[in-house]
């Protein structure tokens, strides 16, 4: 056993505090991220939803509740921040920073108001109140951020884009690997022929009907992928469904060239664009 002085014990001590409260920190900020989303959600689901006194009051307790345990998260999350300073000093905590209360607003609540007044007060009417908040330009609270500054928006768009053309090409390798697979089983049926008619049968309908199984999947993943209705799965769709198609057809070049981003959104725009002249021609 080694035998530290007082001072390293001190330093060793206070180090494994550190950590603790970086720990506290990030857990604080979890667990606010965790209630806020579900105050937003019991507000927007209150809004349309909450339609009488009892009704309206047992909303407002559940949304009262979950605001009392973000202001404990806030609480725990400044009480961990304060000792994180006190112990390693305030450039050790520059990723972890003041919590306001504006960082805990959720606009759904403005929102619900602005719409309370609309149809209690002005039913009817397109001026608004003088008072009525507006919808503006908002930024984010830090909380929301990964890395908690402006600076790694480009980054982060970079990665987002990056994330995309991944999630396109695993796409393409799915089908991909079941055709692959279905073909496998399919020259299985003919390989076996050193057994008597029957089993030579009953093994070409076991290949065959796992050949049909891959094939199920991969229509299965096909028609799930065109059917959903999200916006950008559609444009997805639009762009590459075609190429999912051959894939699932086993008609799609494998070693054909890999377009670059560029080109794809160079293509998007001028097929937008035709489709736009072509809707304002009307049929002809």
């Amino acid at each position: 056993m080694h035998d530290y002085t007082g001072t390293q014990l001190r330093a060793v001590s206070a180090a494994m505090e550190a950590r603790l409260r970086e720990a506290q920190c990030v857990d604080a900020l979890n667990n606010i991220w965790g209630h806020l989303h579900v105050q937003r959600h019991l507000i927007t689901w209150r809004n349309p939803n909450a339609a009488g006194q009892r009704a309206s009051m047992r909303s407002a307790t559940l949304v009262g509740r979950v605001g009392d345990r973000i202001h404990r998260g806030a609480a725990k999350y400044r009480d961990a921040r304060a000792a994180l300073i006190t112990l390693k000093g305030g450039n050790s905590a520059l990723q972890f920073k003041v919590l306001n209360a504006s960082d805990l607003n959720v606009n759904a609540e403005e929102e619900s108001d602005s719409t309370a007044r609309k149809k209690l007060g002005r039913i009817g009417s397109s001026r608004r109140a003088r008072n009525e908040p507006m919808m503006a330009k908002r930024d984010f609270s830090w909380i929301w951020t990964s890395g908690g500054g402006q600076g790694d928006d480009e980054e982060a768009l970079h990665d987002s884009v990056h994330e995309v053309e991944m999630v396109r090409e695993e796409m393409r390798r799915v089908l991909r690997i079941l055709r692959w697979t279905q073909e496998e089983w399919r020259q299985r049926a003919e390989l076996r022929t050193d057994v008597d008619a029957e089993l030579a049968a009953g093994m070409k309908a076991y290949v065959l009907r796992q050949a049909a199984v891959h094939q199920r999947i991969a229509e299965g993943f096909y028609t799930g992928w065109n059917r959903s209705v999200a916006i950008a799965v559609r444009d997805v769709m639009w762009q590459d469904g075609t190429i999912y198609r051959e894939l699932l057809d086993g008609q799609a070049m494998d070693n054909a060239p890999v377009v670059g981003l560029e080109e794809f959104e160079e293509e998007e725009v001028v097929a937008r664009q035709t489709r736009s002249r072509t809707a304002a021609a009307g049929p002809t």
